[in-house]
């Protein structure tokens, strides 16, 4: 009752003076009283409908109603209100039959002092059975809403007792192979764990309550086919109904595992031969100096340098370089046994570290080598090479000091071997800075150029190729970079480089920039209606800044194609964005508005820029290509891309790595920390958007497997 001194009383009696004596006793006690009496059915039944009441005092027996009739009519209304029998007379077999049909008390009229507390009794009763109702009501709420969320969430759950399942969301399930929770009972979550960690297991469940429920643990568990697979588990304790149980929170880690492998496979090997790398070969010979000082004995290393690589990566390109390489190694390969360890040590050197050897047994070796790559000659596109090469042997013995001591040594002994130069040094040539030519007319040439791109806007004689961004962190997100072409006369594909500035001289980029971005947005609507969630990077020239059309075009396109905007990456030259930062601000912070993303390309050409750009909103930074060519044998490029990076993590952008192409710069990429990559080495830009982007990630364990994005074959 929400307060005490109110009272709404329904009286069921025809007396108005056994009704009145009622009401006076209640008012005695405190309450101030709303009352009604009625004496029949239809009576009670009116009352009962309109009104609100808080307790119902009703005499036994009336001329054609009773006490009995009237407590059913409360149950048949579903009304929890206190019954008060309030009677003259009544023999007890009546008054044990009205009470177990639910009436909470029976008072003789001629007591009437109990009946001010047998109603604030059943009053304040009934106040609790409704606020009881209440938190039942709010009970099953919230553990609909636990059961819906658990029912619903990724996260594989299960409770379990005793080591035993007791229930389990449809994650758990899946994640274990097992079509209901039927299947899980009588199993113990033991069975479900790999025999291997089941003692490491059994020692974490034991102690839940004294373990945080965030210190999770990695197990090797057991699907119902048998298959392993890596995960991790939480547990934390829980109560349900009364009992001590434990949750299980379950994460299958498979990918984050594959890519963790490979990451420690890109720390150890070289990305194109799939042999050990510099920085692992150093480790292993370190190892071989302890040992040897340790336990006696001999070990060996041998040295080679492929004299032939730079003059078969000039004149056939560095596609024939690889498969050179490849070659080479399969060579050396089936010429050493399981105990010798090969590794690339460079970019055209091989080493070689020779276990349980001697002085004699190290030379024949090296012989055996170098004479095997010498008589094995190499043909490609026509040209055929010799696999010219010099070498060096060193031994590891109990005077051996340092595993970089013996790398020099053995290094001076290779450069020995090499053919000395001979003759004059060519002349050094002097740069004369250009004079600044005077502004001309368009020359004949830049004429043609426009004709050719107007008659390409007017027949829709351009043409979308596409090459692949790939996240070098195991993201297997399909991005594309789109690249406009111009058809010519005989089908040929005229790159942008060629007719572009001619484009802009004459005021004829912005329509293509709008043909790009109109025909861009429908390549990407069509590959996700094919359930391919791609993103596209979209070049814009300097002048879309301007450009009042553009933007409405964009919004205008997405919404007609359905697509999300976040999946559209805009991108503009570093140089475009400086030279006119104030429009450059504007149009970035309008395409944001839209949903879409932006890129600066050619980043990092200067860092002064910094200040300009950090205000931006700019989510990628594509580097200059200069620091990405040679960048595995230029010391000047990896310390100007280190600096172009530490900027790119202050500023929290994402880093695109272009004109890949050869695997030395992917591994040294990678090593910095490099985000996604994109060149000629994975796939040229094509009409066709067929790349495996999954295939990126695929990876072997064996340590002379060569992974797939390394293996050399562009051809996808």
């Amino acid at each position: 009752m929400a307060d005490k001194k109110i009272l709404r009383l329904l009286i069921v009696d025809d007396s108005p003076d056994d009704a009145e004596l009622a009401s006076t006793a209640l008012r005695k006690g405190g309450y101030m009283l709303k009352t009604q009496r009625v004496q029949d059915l239809s009576g009670m039944q009116a009352a009962l409908d309109k009104g609100r009441w808080d307790a119902v005092v009703s005499e036994y027996a009336l001329p054609h109603f009773s006490a009995q009739m009237a407590h059913d009519v409360l149950k048949k209304a579903g009304l929890d209100i206190p019954f008060v029998v309030f009677t003259r007379n009544i023999n007890d077999a009546d008054l044990i039959k009205i009470m177990r049909a639910g009436a909470h008390d029976v008072v003789m009229k001629n007591q009437t002092v109990r009946l001010v507390p047998v109603i604030e009794r059943e009053v304040r009763v009934a106040d609790e059975r409704r606020s009881y109702r209440q938190a039942l009501k709010a009970l099953d709420e919230v553990e609909n809403k636990h059961r819906a969320i658990i029912e619903g969430s990724r996260e594989a759950i299960c409770y379990s007792q005793d080591g035993m399942h007791i229930n389990a969301n449809k994650a758990y399930l899946t994640i274990f192979g097992y079509e209901s929770v039927n299947e899980l009972e009588g199993i113990p979550i033991m069975n479900l764990i790999d025999k291997s960690d089941q003692a490491r297991f059994k020692d974490y469940i034991r102690k839940p309550g004294k373990q945080a429920s965030d210190k999770a643990q990695e197990f090797t568990a057991v699907k119902k086919d048998g298959a392993r697979f890596p995960v991790e588990i939480t547990l934390s304790p829980i109560t349900i109904d009364g009992e001590n149980c434990t949750q299980m929170l379950v994460a299958d880690i498979s990918k984050r595992k594959a890519v963790e492998n490979k990451l420690h496979y890109l720390n150890q090997h070289d990305p194109l031969t799939g042999l050990y790398n510099r920085h692992y070969f150093i480790q292993e010979i370190g190892k071989s100096v302890e040992k040897v000082k340790r336990a006696g004995g001999m070990d060996g290393v041998i040295y080679i340098d492929l004299n032939q690589l730079k003059h078969i990566n000039n004149k056939a390109g560095h596609a024939a370089g690889d498969r050179f390489l490849l070659k080479v190694v399969r060579l050396l390969r089936d010429k050493l046994d399981g105990a010798a360890m090969l590794s690339r040590f460079g970019g055209d050197e091989f080493a070689i570290l020779v276990r349980d050897t001697d002085e004699k047994k190290l030379k024949a070796t090296a012989d055996a080598l170098v004479k095997t790559l010498k008589a094995t000659p190499f043909s490609d596109g026509g040209r055929s090479f010799e696999c010219n090469c010099t070498f060096g042997v060193t031994l590891i013995n109990g005077n051996s000091e340092s595993a970089h001591k013996i790398l020099s040594k053995i290094y001076h002994a290779s450069e020995q071997g090499k053919p000395k130069q001979t003759g004059p040094a060519p002349p050094v040539q002097k740069l004369e800075a250009k004079k600044p030519t005077a502004q001309r007319k368009p020359s004949a040439a830049s004429t043609a150029w426009q004709t050719r791109i107007q008659a390409a806007l007017d027949k829709d004689g351009f043409e979308l190729t596409y090459q692949p961004i790939i996240n070098l962190h195991g993201d297997p997100a399909e991005y594309f970079e789109v690249l406009v072409r111009l058809v010519g006369d005989n089908g040929e594909l005229v790159s942008a480089g060629e007719f572009m500035s001619a484009a802009e001289q004459a005021g004829q980029a912005d329509a293509i920039d709008r043909w790009v971005v109109r025909n861009s947005i429908e390549a990407l609507s069509a590959l996700h209606q094919e359930d391919r969630q791609a993103s596209f990077f979209i070049n814009l020239c300097p002048t879309a800044f301007k450009d009042a059309e553009l933007l409405p075009l964009i919004k205008q396109g997405l919404e007609n194609a359905k697509l999300k905007p976040a999946y559209l990456i805009f991108e503009i030259d570093e140089s475009a964005v400086i030279a006119d930062l104030e429009a450059a601000g504007k149009f970035f912070r309008a395409v944001k508005q839209i949903g879409c993303h932006f890129c600066i390309d050619n980043f990092g050409s200067n860092l002064n820029t910094l200040n300009h750009l950090r205000e931006l909103p700019i989510e990628y930074l594509k580097i200059e290509g200069s620091l990405i060519r040679d960048l595995a044998s230029d010391n000047v490029n990896q310390a100007s891309l280190k600096a172009v990076l530490d900027v790119a993590k202050a500023l929290d952008k994402k880093t695109i790595a272009k004109f890949v192409e050869a695997a030395d710069n992917l591994a040294a990429l990678w090593n910095f920390g490099v985000d996604y990559v994109q060149g000629n080495y994975f796939q040229q830009a094509d009409s066709g958007l067929g790349y495996e982007f999954s295939g990126e990630t695929t990876l072997s364990s064996s340590d002379h497997a060569t992974p797939q994005w390394a293996s050399g074959n562009n051809g996808r």
